[in-house]
């Protein structure tokens, strides 16, 4: 019996010798987490789509507080984000632009090179015969970028094209990357007017293939009072820098390519309503 409690005591002793000690080491060693961290965690909308450039939104968070990112990359949250951001980390907001997807093509009335019947990925059916489409350069229609976005924010349209949801977009930039033919750029909210075309064949072949395609006519080059619009490899290329939208350019263009998005959005919104 003496032995037993004995041993009882020396377990209980050497119990709480261990228990101290790891409750030091604990201490020591502990890894100390910024608790702005968790602060900006809690701010972030929570999609974790990696647009940042980082590993999700926790990651971003901690890039943040390692000043690693900025206050305002989160481009899902935009500026209300950016903002409670850069109050928690203590700095200037300067404000941010809301960016949009836009979709820089019209392909219509596009014939098809050859039928194809893989799978449904523009980016595995860009690697056969470099595409279907006729044009090398419009979009294949595949819904490679609506699937890629985790808001909704595209839908395809009776003229098999990607639509954009402005409402819904957050300009987080996942469906420009997953485009092989890069005909969906994020720009500016602001930013009116826009190229529909990134066909860079000679005008006269153009036109035959597409009846939106930018022809090089360069009447758009002329028109411009700012200097935002010149022809590049056959194609307009617009300088946002400079442009303003006054939309003189989209007066003038023969094949429509040039588009003012003012009335597309009043369109869209109209057809959302009916």
């Amino acid at each position: 019996m003496e032995l037993l409690l004995s041993a009882t005591i020396t377990l209980g002793i050497l119990g709480m010798v261990f228990g101290i000690g790891l409750a030091i080491a604990s201490d020591k060693f502990a890894v100390k987490v910024d608790p702005r961290i968790d602060s900006i965690n809690e701010v972030l909308p929570g999609a974790n789509c990696g647009a940042c450039g980082q590993p999700g939104c926790s990651g971003f968070a901690q890039s943040v507080v390692e000043g690693k990112a900025p206050v305002t990359g989160c481009t899902v949250g935009q500026a209300a984000v950016a903002k409670l951001v850069a109050n928690i980390m203590g700095v200037k907001f300067e404000g941010k632009e809301r960016v949009l997807a836009v979709v820089m093509c019209h392909a219509r009335g596009v014939k098809d090179k050859f039928n194809y019947n893989g799978v449904k990925d523009c980016r595995a059916a860009n690697i056969v015969g470099g595409g279907f489409l006729g044009c090398d350069y419009g979009c294949l229609g595949l819904g490679t970028c609506i699937e890629a976005c985790k808001f909704e924010a595209m839908s395809m349209g009776n003229d098999n094209l990607p639509k954009v949801i402005e409402e819904r977009c957050t300009g987080c930039g996942k469906c420009a990357a997953v485009c092989p033919r890069k005909i969906i750029s994020i720009l500016p909210e602001s930013k009116m007017v826009h190229v529909r075309c990134k066909s860079l064949d000679k005008g006269a072949v153009a036109k035959k293939i597409c009846q939106d395609s930018c022809i090089a006519c360069k009447q758009c080059e002329k028109i411009c009072p700012y200097d935002a619009i010149h022809v590049q490899n056959n194609l307009a290329i617009i300088d946002y820098n400079k442009c303003t939208s006054c939309g003189k350019c989209v007066e003038v263009c023969p094949n429509h390519t040039i588009i003012h998005f003012a009335r597309e959005r009043s369109l869209a919104k109209h057809t959302l309503t009916v």
